[in-house]
């Protein structure tokens, strides 16, 4: 399986990981200014695949946008986003 980038450019942010669990993940959101928020979401992991003829292996997907507020939130202060990782990680 194909775990997802330790750092990740996306929509002029940069995710950067700061902790990954067994279910769940935090990245650091840095972007605008001086912007700082962490993005905590349900890994999901991609069966492998077929598309257009070219091979997929199974990897971990970032959320898409419809995913938060049910399986990703977006958090702006540390000790919230590492109290709602730890809360999620050990249900």
């Amino acid at each position: 399986m194909i775990p997802l980038d330790k750092i990740i450019n996306k929509n002029n942010y940069t995710y950067t990981q700061v902790l990954k669990g067994k279910r769940y993940s935090l990245y650091e959101q840095r972007g605008v200014a001086n912007m700082r928020c962490f993005e905590l979401f349900k890994l999901k992991v991609l069966a492998p695949m077929e598309l257009n003829g070219k091979k997929y292996e199974e990897r971990e997907v970032f959320p898409k946008d419809k995913d938060f507020g049910k399986t990703a939130w977006t958090i702006c202060d540390w000790e919230k986003a590492l109290a709602k990782f730890n809360e999620l990680e050990n249900e």
